[in-house]
């Protein structure tokens, strides 16, 4: 896990958690929607360039932003096929999101929301346990390393 103990959060999930409750979104939410979805391409990273340690001034408020199509609504209203630009992840926590082929190809249920303050689209993230992020991380790993040997 993460030097700071907090739990990595998943936005992209198989099934939402057993008792969430739509009204559990950010305060403000507008928009609130329970969907699957299929991710368009890999996350686009919204931090500035590394640089060498020193922490950011200013930053997105936003972690990444990925272009995802919606295919089924379970809750809230969003029209199936329409295309959505979404932002998520929150800086200084670790994260699971679709990254390599095998996990773009599948379907994906999402929280997600228009934020008021910028009329952004964002996803709700979900805790989950240091094994499933292990394993994500694993995963990550292995698709980068095959990506060095072509």
């Amino acid at each position: 896990m993460v030097a700071n103990d907090q739990a990595p959060l998943a936005y992209f999930l198989d099934e939402l958690p057993d008792g969430f409750d739509p009204s559990q979104a950010p305060n403000g939410a507008k928009e609130v929607a329970i969907a699957r979805v299929r991710a368009l391409d890999i996350p686009v990273w919204l931090g500035k360039r590394d640089q060498s340690g020193i922490t950011p001034t200013q930053r997105s408020r936003d972690r990444y932003f990925i272009r995802i199509q919606v295919l089924e609504v379970r809750s809230g209203s969003a029209p199936v096929g329409k295309t959505y630009e979404i932002y998520f992840g929150e800086w200084g926590r670790e994260m699971i999101y679709p990254l390599t082929p095998d996990q773009l190809a599948r379907d994906y249920v999402v929280v997600m929301y228009s934020d008021p303050t910028d009329g952004k689209h964002r996803l709700v993230g979900f805790p989950v346990n240091s094994t499933q992020y292990r394993d994500w991380m694993t995963k990550r790993s292995e698709y980068w390393r095959s990506q060095y040997k072509k």
